[in-house]
Order: structure tokens, then C-alpha cells, then sequence
């Protein structure tokens, strides 16, 4: 099943930390959501890193959880 998890994160990428962004991936899983977001930064920025500030996961409307990070 495809869930909708939104993740907000920061990115550091040539000695510069960006502020916190915010976005909403398709996914079966949270791993699988972080990999998406991590292979995407990357493809659009290069040798980054990524650190994900918190997760959610989207039920139905106006209804979501925060899921915690290993």
C-alpha cells in the first residue's frame, strides 16, 4: 500500500546548510521515503548530505501522524 509521508529536512552541500524544507513523497515505507528524498536531493544537488528533521505520515485528510526516526 502507498502511503504519503511528508518529510522536513535540511540539506549541507558546499559548506552551506539550507533552512528547513518540507516535502510530501509517495511511498510504501518511511525507509523507502528517505531513499526517495536522498536519491532526489542528490540527482538535483550532487555530494551532499541530507538530514531529515521529522516525518509524518499522511491518513486521510486533515488526519496525520508523526512517525519517529530510527
Amino acid at each position: 500500500m502507498i502511503h504519503q509521508y511528508e518529510l522536513n529536512f535540511s540539506v549541507m552541500y558546499s559548506g552551506k546548510v539550507t533552512g528547513s524544507q518540507s516535502t510530501i513523497i509517495p511511498a510504501s515505507s518511511l525507509e523507502e521515503a528517505n531513499k526517495k528524498l536522498q536519491s532526489e536531493v542528490k540527482r538535483r544537488l550532487g555530494k551532499c548530505s541530507i538530514k531529515v528533521n521529522s516525518a509524518s505520515l499522511f491518513v486521510s485528510e486533515g488526519v496525520q501522524y508523526t512517525v519517529s526516526q530510527k
